[in-house]
């Protein structure tokens, strides 16, 4: 094989691995949730608590709104501490 055709074929390799990596870092992603949001965001009246309705406005990568406030109001007083969103840990999501 001379230089030439080395040359061609080393390009051709590299141009598949190069042209594969990116697919398969959006499929990647779409399996994995964005980072959480900061608690300032969701508290939209600025009081220090998240209550159902201003969490409800919060778009979830998946579950339902009740279910999750629930996990996370772990005092069950209805709202939503900083500590108890600083301290939530979602449940690992089960593979298939």
């Amino acid at each position: 094989m001379n230089m030439q055709s080395k040359t061609v074929l080393a390009i051709t390799f590299l141009s598949v691995i190069f042209s594969q990596t990116p697919a398969q870092a959006q499929e990647q992603n779409r399996e994995r949730p964005g980072p959480p949001p900061a608690f300032s965001s969701i508290d939209v009246n600025g009081d220090g608590e998240v209550d159902f309705d201003e969490f409800s406005q919060q778009e979830l990568p998946h579950g339902d709104h009740q279910t999750i406030f629930n996990e996370i109001d772990s005092d069950n007083n209805g709202v939503i501490s900083k500590t108890e969103f600083k301290n939530h840990r979602p449940s690992a999501k089960k593979k298939r």
